[in-house]
C-alpha cells in the first residue's frame, strides 16, 4: 500500500503556500514552482546529470526556462524539451529550449512524431500537464515502456487532494499514484530523500518523484 499523501502543512498554511506558487514568476515569466521543489530540482539535477529535461505541460514557459538555466548554472550539456497542446509564443529568453505541439492522452504519437525516442539519456520526465487521473495515469503507464532503470519521473501536484481540489480532476495525480503504485510493485520506487528533504512530503508533489526500477 502506498504512503499517506499528506503533507506537514495546516490547512491555513497550505492556502497560503499554494497561492504564493500559483504567482510565482521567473525571470517575468509565470512559473509556478515551490520555493521547495526548486531546492529539490537543484539538488536532483545536479546528482542525476540528466542529458534530457522533458516537461510535459508548458504553459508560460516559465519552468522549462528556469530549467534550462539551471542546467546551465551546473555547466551540464542538458537538452530541454516542453511539450504542450499551444506551445507559448516565447523570445530570446528560451533559447536552447525546444517547443513541441503534443498532447498527453496521445504520449506515443506525440513523441514519435517528433522524434523524441532518440534524446540522450538519461532523462529527467516532469508531468505537468492537465492533472487529470487519466492524464497522469497515462503517463506513468507511457514511461513504464520507456524510462531506462534509475531515470526520474517526476509527477507534480499531488497536493491537489489536500487542498480539496481532487474531484475537479477526477482524483487528479494522487490518485493515479496511488492505484498505479498500488497495482505495479517493481516499475517505480517513491524517493523519499527527495520527497522528505525538508519534511515528510513538504513538497507539492507528494510521493511524486519517482526512480524507475
Amino acid at each position: 500500500m502506498v504512503r499517506s499523501f499528506k503533507t506537514p502543512y495546516t490547512r491555513p498554511q497550505l492556502g497560503a503556500f499554494f497561492k504564493g506558487v500559483m504567482q510565482y514568476h521567473y525571470r517575468d515569466v509565470m512559473c509556478n514552482k515551490s520555493p521547495l521543489d526548486i531546492a529539490l530540482f537543484l539538488h536532483l539535477i545536479n546528482a542525476v546529470k540528466p542529458a534530457t529535461y522533458v516537461e510535459i505541460g508548458t504553459k508560460h514557459g516559465g519552468s522549462a526556462l528556469l530549467m534550462r538555466d539551471i542546467a546551465r548554472m551546473y555547466d551540464l550539456d542538458m537538452q530541454v524539451v516542453t511539450i504542450d497542446r499551444s506551445p507559448p509564443e516565447v523570445d530570446s529568453r528560451f533559447d536552447g529550449i525546444r517547443f513541441v505541439q503534443g498532447n498527453v492522452m496521445d504520449m506515443e504519437g506525440t513523441w514519435q512524431r517528433n522524434n523524441l525516442f532518440d534524446l540522450p539519456r538519461p532523462w529527467l520526465i516532469c508531468e505537468d500537464s492537465a492533472h487529470t487521473y487519466s492524464a497522469c495515469m497515462g503517463v506513468l503507464k507511457f514511461f513504464e515502456q520507456h524510462l531506462q532503470k534509475g531515470e526520474y519521473l517526476i509527477m507534480e501536484d499531488a497536493i491537489l487532494a489536500e487542498l480539496d481540489l481532487g474531484d475537479k480532476f477526477d482524483g487528479g495525480p494522487s490518485r493515479a499514484l496511488e492505484e498505479y503504485l498500488d497495482n505495479n510493485p517493481g516499475v517505480y520506487e517513491i524517493d523519499t530523500s527527495y520527497c522528505d528533504m525538508f519534511g515528510t512530503n513538504a513538497t507539492t508533489n507528494p510521493n511524486g518523484y519517482l526512480r524507475k526500477l
